[in-house]
């Protein structure tokens, strides 16, 4: 019996448009711009299917002649898997052709004929940096096994052929031969269609947590639209759909990483009672996301149950690497009474849990007024974008005072936008929708640069006058944010212990290692460090400890309560006196009446703030009341 020779087996049309469909749905599903099929010959190799259903520059039938070191030729060679995350952090692959087309990153496998020899590679390409982690290779894997199976089969049917030719005269006696071979034909089917049913599983899945993906989510939400009897309009039997998003769940993929935080989804899913009447359906719609999709003819007790036990399930701990974590967990629900549309349902669920996170409730039902507040808060973004791009912003001061003396020893920047249309914006809301769109640095550099500039101008008429600025927690993470201050204390001259930076304790969460490291490198600056509203956390003493402050900021809602709460006395009380011991300036705010000041003068507080001394008022009105206190004559220039 003489050999195939499978360097010149061709391959059928039909088997070349299914690796089509293969190279198609691989570049899909592990989001790369190339998936590509190569054949191997004995002095080149050819681009043999590429996907065509992303930009890249390969097209089939495009080769490149051995040699050169290209990633293919490799895996070809030694026969083996090959991942290369960044060929240009990599000196054996920095130098590699496929680098001029932008491809950095490779991921192959070696596609082999049934009897050992080489038929190319099976690989996909990205023009960013991809470890290509295991679910990805075992996903590559998949398809390898069906593009080799099938390669079996043909060589099989090739085989089987030339068997018949030269075997005519000896059929009787290879009958078992024969009946070998088609037993053997008949496990490769079975893998292939093995395969298959894989591929189909992995079309409608989350492949890390196996829960169903946002598209498969919608049809399935659509089907049971679709089939809701039309009584059902009447009654309480109802389509209801959860989403479920969890605030925190980014960091702890970036903390732990993605394995990690998708255990911790499976372990929130498997807490859930199985609520079989309801017949449950667990989808994944986004990286940090659940949904629950369900039927129920009794919707309003079993939506309220659902989510009871959802906040429940939130606060139990959840272990990692021996950690105990709690999810933050919203929860936005929308039924079929608000929309006949499964696209619709998903979008109304969303937009209720956003609105959650607006609100700080646990859970939320849609509404039309939800969808409009969504609406505002986007409208509200973009008119923000325009004011920090024509800068419209505007600074306030707000006197910091001696409760002694009553002069004016310092002041808070606050930030206001005057729009003709939303009227006064305050500052609270403007650094959330900064920190929402992503604009927070620009934003941040303007109040920090302007309050600077007016404590430069102000410091050449009274001394020590500290201007003190609020700082976010995302300027806090910021490696460039120490330069940026060190560069506009030296653009205006100011002497660095004339700037306090105010610093809340959720600024600090985030990642204390950054912000320890940050507070340290302005505290050897000579800057004012202030933990801001101070007694509200319920770590505020131990950041004195582990952080570099200056002085402590006591929250106004102490204050507010002093008339009628002993407790709250005796808690603002013991703040001052620890901070006293611990060297520390005491600012309290929400001073408002004669009752507050004495209180705070009986207590030895250094510095009030409040209505009581003055409101947040425009640079130029702070100005003139600063300077005729210090009978000074009002001629600054207002730049």
């Amino acid at each position: 019996m003489s050999k195939l020779n499978t360097g010149t087996i061709s391959i059928p049309e039909d088997m070349s448009d299914n690796w089509q469909k293969i190279v198609n749905l691989l570049a899909e599903i592990v989001d790369v711009p190339a998936a590509l099929i190569m054949r191997v010959h004995k002095e080149y190799i050819e681009v043999f299917s590429a996907n065509n259903n992303r930009h890249h520059p390969y097209q089939a039938g495009d080769s490149e002649t051995l040699g050169q070191g290209l990633y293919c030729e490799t895996v070809v060679n030694e026969n083996r898997e090959l991942v290369v995350p960044n060929a240009l952090n990599d000196e054996k692959w920095c130098r590699n052709p496929d680098i001029k087309f932008g491809l950095l990153a490779y991921c192959g496998l070696p596609l082999r004929w049934p009897n050992g020899a080489i038929f190319g590679t099976i690989c996909v390409l990205d023009d960013n940096e991809n470890p290509f982690n295991e679910t990805y290779q075992q996903l590559i894997l998949s398809f390898r096994d069906s593009v080799e199976a099938q390669l079996k089969t043909l060589y099989q049917n090739l085989y089987l052929q030339q068997m018949n030719l030269e075997l005519e005269s000896r059929v009787n006696t290879r009958t078992q031969d024969l009946v070998d071979l088609n037993y053997s034909l008949n496990l490769e089917i079975d893998k292939r269609r093995a395969a298959e049913r894989t591929i189909r599983y992995q079309q409608r899945h989350d492949l890390g947590t196996g829960f169903l993906n946002r598209n498969a989510l919608e049809l399935e939400a659509q089907q049971l639209l679709d089939t809701l009897p039309l009584e059902a309009i009447e009654s309480d039997y109802k389509i209801g759909l959860l989403h479920i998003g969890f605030t925190n769940g980014r960091r702890i993929q970036a903390k732990y990483g993605y394995g990690a935080w998708e255990n911790i989804l499976k372990a929130f899913r498997g807490k859930l009672l199985q609520h079989t009447q309801l017949n449950v359906i667990t989808a994944r719609p986004a990286s940090t996301d659940l949904a629950f999709l369900f039927r129920t003819e009794h919707y309003d007790d079993d939506i309220h149950i659902l989510c009871s036990e959802l906040v429940e399930i939130s606060q139990t701990e959840f272990q990692i690497e021996g950690e105990h974590l709690h999810l933050h967990s919203y929860i936005g629900i929308a039924s079929s009474d608000d929309t006949q549309s499964a696209k619709s349902m998903l979008k109304y669920a969303a937009e209720a849990m956003q609105s959650c996170k607006d609100s700080g409730h646990k859970f939320s039902f849609y509404s039309q007024d939800i969808s409009d507040t969504q609406k505002n808060i986007s409208q509200l973004e973009s008119y923000l974008l325009q004011a920090v791009r024509n800068e419209d912003l505007l600074l306030y001061f707000q006197p910091k005072v001696s409760p002694l003396t009553h002069r004016w020893i310092g002041a808070e920047a606050l930030l206001r936008w005057r729009h003709p249309i939303l009227g006064d914006i305050s500052n609270e809301t403007l650094i959330h929708l900064a920190e929402q769109n992503g604009l927070i640095f620009e934003v941040g550099s303007f109040v920090l640069r302007s309050a600077i500039q007016k404590a430069a101008e102000w410091a050449q008429y009274v001394s020590d006058f500290k201007v003190s600025v609020n700082v976010s927690a995302v300027q806090l993470q910021s490696p460039q944010f120490v330069t940026q201050v060190q560069d506009l204390l030296i653009a205006y001259q100011l002497p660095a212990h004339y700037l306090e930076l105010e610093v809340t304790e959720s600024g600090l969460i985030a990642n204390e290692v950054v912000a320890r490291n940050t507070l340290v490198a302005l505290s050897q600056l000579g800057v004012t460090l202030s933990l801001d509203d101070f007694g509200t956390g319920y770590a505020s003493f131990n950041y004195l400890k582990k952080f570099p402050f200056d002085a402590i900021k006591v929250d106004k809602s102490f204050v507010h309560q002093l008339a009628n709460s002993e407790e709250d006395r005796e808690i603002v009380r013991s703040i001052i006196s620890i901070a006293k011991k611990l060297n520390l300036k005491v600012t309290v705010e929400g001073i408002e009446n004669a009752e507050h000041e004495s209180f705070i003068l009986s207590e030895d507080c250094d510095i009030g703030q409040g209505y009581l001394y003055g409101k947040p008022m425009p640079f130029d009105e702070f100005e003139t009341h600063l300077l005729n206190q210090n009978n000074l004559s009002p001629n600054l220039s207002y730049s």
